[in-house]
């Protein structure tokens, strides 16, 4: 639901006006008396309308992607103690017999993706692009892979 109140609602609201914002701030009303005559008052009036739901419905997008980017980001927060673990034990080059290990608890695939997420940095998005999929089914698959890890590895 839009809000009542906002430029939209109000320009949409009055049919016999077109209702904007002055450079103060404040609500100016254009009615038809303003205007040369009713075709080009219909004309401003309807591009007025439409411009105002483009610029609601811009809005709204930005809200829904940014509340999309902070929920990734609050779940990508959430697995970083697994992360720190996981980079912790692969940073060690050395450490072949590990790597080797884990490789033998996941598909092959699981690993390919966990060690690009992790070991190569990429993010689910580039992950998912570059294999032609989803980003939610490299995130289901990373999330599968660490909850093998854990389960194989619990000291």
């Amino acid at each position: 639901m839009y809000n009542k109140k906002s430029d939209y609602a109000l320009n949409k609201k009055d049919k016999k006006a077109i209702v904007s914002r002055n450079a103060a701030g404040e609500y100016i009303k254009l009615t038809k008396d303003e205007f040369a005559s009713e075709e080009e008052f219909a004309y401003w009036k309807e591009w007025s309308d439409n411009d105002y739901r483009r610029e609601y419905n811009s809005e709204q997008s930005y809200k829904r992607l940014k509340k999309k980017l902070q929920k990734q980001a609050e779940n990508e927060a959430a697995s970083l103690s697994i992360e720190q673990l996981l980079l912790n034990d692969l940073a060690d080059e050395d450490n072949k017999a590990l790597v080797k290990k884990i490789k033998s608890v996941l598909t092959e695939t699981q690993f390919r993706r966990l060690w690009m997420y992790y070991v190569k940095g990429k993010t689910e998005q580039e992950i998912a692009f570059e294999e032609g999929t989803s980003q939610q089914s490299i995130s289901i698959c990373l999330l599968k892979a660490l909850k093998k890890i854990q389960k194989n590895f619990k000291k």
